[in-house]
């Protein structure tokens, strides 16, 4: 999470500086600046250089192929695949298909309650629906599988278990006292750790009109992308497939009245954390599935906003906002499930059976001309009613 991390760092800075923080007394108006360190060049080796061109520029893709009931379709070959790269079919470097458990590595699933932006009621309710998938057929887990709650303090995850009578129980310590989570009066802590939007005055961001209403949907934004962007930057060292079941509503999407639009800082700090987001999820093999009830998606700032197709990302950075770190896009960019329905048990079960029946594949992206330079993707099947899911884009490295 290097480049978040400098990101918010960097930003902070800056929101400092700007109140009157920012250089130290010893360098604050000397008008002149220290002399900056040689910089040591370290020469690479011809193979370093061809792995890390490979490092930046092998996409891997996880492909679910589906018929038009929505079931996987197993025995596919690779000529029956073509991969299009912002619409220019390319070469398949690898093609492999997977089938449960048999990859390079164990595959792992984790269900994640997020009390963060849920209801009393809801909270309750998921509880008892992960409690009802944990104990069907017996108990007995196909894959190895985690329980995570979202809370103001972050994401807190049980032990990874087969037995999934044995994993409720462990996971009560962490259902125990799950409450919604109250805003704070006025943000302060969640916009200084992650200062995507801000609240008037100096600090960069949103400017906020209804101040109230405007700091509780930010610090629910900033505490639950932060969390997820921990989250897959954990999985960059484990080995093998994460399906993420994201059980709840989705976080606020900083979109209505009471925000003014976004400024140029705001679009070039979204636009920052979708290409790092995106690009780790990709590489650490996550799939996000967002599961909820329906009377979750009726919550007021979820309702009547008008977002672009989830499966397009910004081009640039000034088209960025914060719909695009929403989590339905975020699924949907994954190559996930975005599900609704009042038996989450059955929606998580149809989550895991993904993983039944998949197809590995990749390719080499041409070096591009700036850095961060959008690209969609799509992959087609050449048999009659047979479609793919994968991730819907990706941004390319010169």
């Amino acid at each position: 999470m290097a480049r978040i991390g400098g990101l918010v760092a960097l930003l902070f800075s800056i929101a400092a500086t700007s109140a009157g923080q920012g250089l130290p007394p010893s360098q604050s108006g000397s008008g002149q600046s220290p002399a900056a360190a040689p910089i040591e060049l370290i020469p690479r080796s011809h193979e370093e250089r061809e792995q890390r061109y490979r490092a930046i520029h092998h996409i891997i893709l996880n492909v679910l192929a589906v018929d038009e009931s929505n079931r996987p379709v197993t025995g596919l070959k690779r000529e029956d695949f073509v991969l299009m790269d912002n619409g220019r079919p390319q070469e398949l470097a690898s093609f492999r298909e997977v089938k449960g458990d048999q990859g390079i590595a164990p595959p792992h699933i984790i269900l994640i309650l997020d009390a963060l932006n849920s209801n009393s009621r809801s909270i309750a309710d998921e509880v008892k629906e992960i409690g009802k998938y944990l104990g069907s057929n017996q108990g007995r887990l196909t894959y190895s599988t985690s329980v995570a709650t979202l809370t103001s303090s972050g994401i807190t995850t049980s032990q990874a278990s087969v037995d999934g009578s044995e994993l409720f129980e462990d996971s009560k310590t962490l259902f125990k006292n799950l409450r919604p989570y109250v805003c704070k009066s006025p943000s302060d802590d969640a916009a200084r750790a992650f200062p995507l939007s801000g609240h008037g005055g100096e600090n960069i961001g949103l400017s906020i009109q209804k101040i109230d209403d405007g700091n509780c949907l930010d610090e629910k934004f900033t505490l639950s992308v932060t969390a997820l962007s921990d989250l897959a930057n954990a999985q960059m060292d484990v080995l093998g497939r994460v399906i993420l079941v994201w059980i709840g509503p989705g976080w606020p999407l900083l979109t209505g009245p009471e925000f003014h639009p976004d400024t140029a800082e705001i679009k070039e700090n979204f636009f920052d954390h979708i290409v790092e987001l995106s690009r780790t999820l990709r590489e650490a093999q996550v799939t996000v599935d967002a599961v909820s009830s329906p009377d979750l998606f009726r919550k007021p700032e979820l309702q009547n906003v008008r977002v672009k197709p989830f499966a397009e990302g910004p081009l640039t950075e000034t088209q960025a906002t914060a719909s695009d770190l929403a989590l339905r896009a975020i699924a949907t960019e994954s190559g996930g499930r975005v599900m609704e329905g009042r038996n989450i048990a059955e929606q998580i079960e149809k989550c895991v059976a993904d993983m039944q029946s998949y197809y590995a594949v990749s390719f080499d992206s041409v070096p591009t001309v700036q850095t961060d330079e959008y690209h969609s993707l799509q992959v087609k099947i050449d048999k009659p009613g047979v479609k793919a899911v994968t991730n819907t884009f990706y941004y390319g490295e010169p």
